[in-house]
């Protein structure tokens, strides 16, 4: 996001999150984007949705972000695209934070999104904690899923930091950084203490090893590598499949979507229209 257009979007968030923790903020997307909220139990579900042409896209972001974290990333995907923009409990008009997640409670969010503005088939895709729950979402919707993006989500906890010894942001600029605390300061401004840290804990309790060794779905695994040797597939937990594509950014660390937003927006497209072309030949070729 260019620095005007990401100050002017944090300034309409700062007066709607004024008037209270439960006031909806604002998008930093155009008028094709529509917010659709949902009560589940005590906790109110929030999403953008922009309707289009072909199989939806379903973006999630990483921890303590929202969706204005995908603005760049959406910039560079084909504008008839159909897309669905995830917030997780707590975060933007998502609320309250949820003391009980989990990566497979996010996913059941996740579907109930699809279901509420009537989709079926999708792309699911996102980045960190995101990626986690698009794998999720494959292995509790296999049947609807027909490709899955992570971005830099771990199969499980220890690939962090067996893959990169913990070092996550080495080569964000001082701009990059500072947009990156102010956006996470904007998203938890009305957040405890408590609320952070039993999140953080979330990604912990969960792996998605076995269902990556075991699915049909196409997955594509996208990191940065640090400016770094790349580490092995077997450090980051992750089956070297024919259906599994790994894709290495040079030069880039964990925020990718902040960091090289054109590039994800690139590997995405490919990626859709890959596998939506050889849908259509298997489909000319059994008639």
């Amino acid at each position: 996001m260019d620095a005007v257009r990401f100050f002017s979007f944090l300034a309409a968030v700062s007066i709607a999150m004024n008037i209270g923790a439960q006031e909806t903020p604002s998008s930093p997307y155009g008028k094709e984007f529509v917010r659709h909220t949902m009560t589940v139990d005590d906790f109110r579900l929030s999403y953008l949705y922009r309707s289009g042409e072909g199989i939806p896209l379903v973006l999630i972001p990483g921890s303590f972000s929202d969706s204005a974290q995908w603005v760049e990333v959406v910039d560079g995907l084909d504008p008839k695209l159909p897309l669905v923009l995830i917030e997780l409990r707590g975060h933007g008009g998502s609320w309250p934070p949820d003391p009980n997640g989990s990566i497979e409670l996010f996913a059941r969010d996740v579907l109930r999104s699809c279901d509420d503005c009537n989709i079926s088939d999708f792309y699911v895709g996102g980045h960190s904690i995101g990626g986690m729950v698009a794998i999720e979402v494959g292995r509790a919707a296999s049947e609807r899923v027909k490709g899955i993006i992570s971005i830099e989500g771990w199969t499980n906890h220890h690939a962090a930091r067996e893959a990169f010894d913990g070092v996550m942001r080495n080569t964000l600029t001082e701009e990059l950084e500072a947009e990156r605390i102010a956006s996470r300061k904007r998203v938890l401004a009305h957040w405890t203490e408590e609320q952070v840290k039993t999140f953080a804990t979330h990604w912990r309790q969960w792996d998605g090893l076995e269902f990556l060794q075991i699915t049909k779905i196409p997955v594509l695994e996208i990191y940065g590598d640090r400016g770094k040797p790349k580490p092995t597939l077997d450090k980051l937990y992750i089956p070297e499949r024919d259906n599994i594509s790994v894709v290495w950014i040079e030069n880039a660390c964990h925020s990718l979507p902040l960091e090289r937003p054109r590039r994800l927006a690139e590997l995405t497209m490919e990626f859709i229209q890959n596998r939506e072309n050889r849908s259509a030949k298997s489909t000319e070729s059994h008639q």
